[in-house]
């Protein structure tokens, strides 16, 4: 892995740990772009990495047999949000209610977990990636939450703006949400899937008043996940930087040990 060196607030130099975004991708022609698809990453998540003092490398979508290769590259991972996961991932038929999902993009970024999860590096998803964690740890989803897990809150809440707070979630004592953000707190939502078996050595640290699950940790810490968007609130509500900032920290903690053999 190469050293990179940036600097800090002060313009002194320091090793910056790197931090690899699994891309979106658009699958449908658009008016824009035509049939030229592209592949993407939302700024506001790049945003939340720099500013806590990680540098972020957007990872293109690609074949699931290469997942290993861009996990050695960086130090640390994140999932992003987007489509809805496959239900055939967790051995379900899909429910009339399931919009939009895109296999090869599940496919890849499973490939992402399971080889950062054996490489020992941090990983933190967010909305659509926390059920990507969920699912490549053996865990599945609600495909509707509605439907299928008696959710009565408002859980999308367009056309309300992204960074606007629109329902309250509980963490549990000792979790690292609790630590950084406190017992409860107002997110912003945009989804109707949801995590309903945790996967492997995942415990739910979240939760809204109708119980559908809003964070995540892996048994080690290494693994963390938020159902709401803190990327989208962190510029008007900057306590949700707190996320990226935590995330940084193992991230960093890794780079340091890759370069001290």
């Amino acid at each position: 892995m190469n050293m990179q060196v940036g600097r800090n607030n002060k313009g002194d130099f320091k090793m910056t740990s790197k931090i690899g975004i699994a891309s979106n991708h658009l699958i449908h022609p658009t008016e824009r772009f035509g049939t030229n698809f592209v592949d993407y990453i939302q700024r506001d998540y790049v945003t939340g990495l720099r500013q806590a003092d990680v540098l972020p490398f957007v990872l293109p979508l690609g074949d699931p047999k290469d997942a290993k290769a861009y996990i050695e590259s960086v130090d640390g991972l994140l999932l992003s949000g987007g489509q809805g996961v496959t239900p055939i991932l967790y051995g379900e038929e899909p429910l009339a209610e399931v919009a939009e999902t895109d296999i090869y993009r599940d496919q890849f970024e499973i490939a992402l977990v399971k080889a950062a999860q054996e490489a020992g590096k941090p990983v933190l998803g967010i909305c659509r990636g926390m059920q990507v964690i969920n699912v490549a740890l053996g865990g599945n989803l609600y495909q509707d939450i509605y439907k299928q897990a008696g959710a009565t809150e408002k859980h999308n809440q367009y056309p309300t703006s992204w960074e606007i707070p629109t329902h309250h979630v509980t963490t549990t004592s000792g979790s690292w949400l609790n630590q950084i953000l406190g017992e409860r707190f107002a997110v912003n939502s945009f989804h109707h899937q949801g995590i309903h078996q945790p996967g492997k050595d995942l415990t739910v640290v979240a939760q809204s008043d109708d119980h559908v699950v809003e964070g995540i940790e892996s048994a080690n810490g290494k693994i963390i996940g938020v159902e709401f968007h803190p990327e989208m609130m962190r510029a008007v509500h900057p306590e949700f930087q707190k996320i990226f900032d935590y995330f940084a920290e193992p991230v960093s903690y890794t780079h340091l040990r890759a370069h001290e053999t």
